[in-house]
């Protein structure tokens, strides 16, 4: 049996790579093999820290907003770059470091050598990779050439290490992508060969379900049992779309569809009533990596002009149950699910979908916009939602998009009927379950790790 070890930018949060590396250790284990966690976050127990990996490391965020955002704070590229490749010598020591005391035997870095949020950690670890020897899974949830925004690299010392390095070109190392979309890109860029692996769900575990500890989420945060609770689950970045969950929840609170609301049942018993409160519930972190920054003002501002109830309680709801420094309760991603009467998941880009796939297990309802990977990877399984479609109408003088209207009020009015009509709404979540155990299951999962455990010849 192997040790192997997983790497990240950040591991244990609530975000798609830290969950689907979690469920990537439950299958390695049950194989017998030894995981270890390796990242810059130094708040999960067990975890080997190396700070320089964290994109909140002082260094790490410098060259990070100077190469991907805007290049201010060097006088010249020379500069950059040599704090790029200095950066790397010591990030690569360290790796090179935990690999000896841990006596690693196959590296699995996530996103480091592809997102393009780590110059300096891509070099490294096509250092270490080649130095070593070792044999290397390099998963790839994102590209820094993907559509979607986050990555901009600003200068052509940037440029050249995306090219150079992202990802790692090593006869020692296999590719794993998470969609269709991203394989024929890295084919056509890179004439590199992967696999595709798409993220999955555990549908063996037992429902969510309302416990002793959870029976006060709604309380925590000022809403009632009456209330009508839309969860956005994802973080809070500009591709995630949220300003289209908020237009359509303002068109579902107009007075005519209002009244229609009236005597419908909540998830947790309640019954909606006139006094009754509609609310975009944001579980997810803000997120200020690579983008504006300015993306959660943005939405209060339109929230408010429209008059939608939007909260964020992300710095309560994380990836397990716990007490903060505060000694404030913390609730898991889970406990969310189990008090939402609706799940809005409109985001332009995505990887794959995972908080799509975790609405489906928790059988609610999902609003989506079908983004690129919907339509290749997605679409064609047969889930049914309440679709804004796939083409934006535009940008507000925010950057915020939007879908046309009427599509819009046609998502209003599906969401309203199918909040009145339980027996049509469980019919939608139970196909939709159904759809998703048999094609995105840990079953799936452990059949293709297995393979690409067998091509390391460990």
């Amino acid at each position: 049996m192997a040790n192997i070890a997983f790497f990240q930018n950040r591991l244990g949060r609530t975000d798609g790579v830290s969950l689907e590396v979690d469920k990537w250790r439950i299958i390695l284990e049950r194989m017998g093999h030894t995981v270890h966690y390796c990242s810059g976050n130094d708040d999960v127990p067990g975890n080997y820290v190396i700070p320089e990996l964290y994109a909140l490391h002082p260094v790490t965020w410098k060259i990070l907003r100077n190469g991907t955002v805007k290049f201010e704070d060097y006088a010249s590229e020379v500069e950059l770059e040599r704090d790029i490749y200095a950066h790397a010598d010591v990030i690569e020591q360290k790796i090179l470091d935990f690999l000896e005391k841990r006596k690693i035997d196959l590296l699995i870095p996530n996103n480091l050598c592809s997102g393009g949020y780590q110059p300096a950690a891509g070099i490294a670890f096509h250092r270490v990779i080649r130095k070593t020897g070792l044999p290397a899974i390099i998963h790839s949830h994102d590209f820094y050439h993907e559509d979607s925004g986050e990555v901009s690299a600003t200068c052509q010392t940037v440029e050249s290490v995306y090219e150079r390095y992202f990802p790692t070109k090593l006869p020692n190392v296999q590719h794993v992508v998470i969609n269709r979309i991203s394989q024929a890109d890295l084919k056509r860029r890179k004439n590199l060969d992967a696999k595709v692996v798409p993220n999955v769900f555990d549908f063996d575990q037992d429902p969510w379900t309302e416990d002793a500890y959870n029976r006060d989420f709604r309380e925590a945060f000022g809403l009632s049992e009456n209330d009508l609770l839309f969860l956005q689950a994802t973080r809070i970045l500009d591709r995630k779309g949220i300003e289209m969950a908020i237009d359509t929840i303002a068109r579902v609170q107009e007075p005519a569809r209002r009244a229609r609301l009236d005597g419908v049942q909540t998830s947790v018993g309640g019954t909606v009533g006139p006094e009754s409160e509609i609310v975009l519930l944001c579980a997810g972190i803000v997120e200020n990596i690579g983008i504006s920054g300015s993306y959660w003002d943005f939405l209060k501002e339109k929230a408010d002009g429209l008059g939608v109830d939007l909260r964020h309680v992300g710095e309560r709801v994380r990836h397990s149950r716990g007490v903060d420094s505060a000694g404030h309760k913390i609730y898991s991603l889970w406990d969310s699910y189990v008090q939402a009467d609706f799940v809005t998941y409109p985001s332009y880009w995505e990887g794959w979908g995972n908080q799509f796939v975790e609405a489906v297990f928790a059988k609610l309802p999902v609003l989506v916009f079908e983004y690129p990977v919907w339509t290749s990877d997605l679409r064609e399984h047969g889930f049914q939602v309440v679709s804004l479609g796939s083409d934006l109408a535009g940008h507000d003088a925010n950057g915020l998009v939007y879908v046309d209207w009427k599509t819009v009020e046609r998502c209003a009015d599906e969401i309203v009927s199918l909040l009145r009509d339980s027996g049509q709404k469980q019919r939608m979540v139970e196909h939709n379950y159904a759809v998703a155990s048999s094609s995105f299951s840990m079953r799936n999962l452990e059949q293709q790790i297995k393979e690409l455990i067998a091509g390391t010849g460990l």
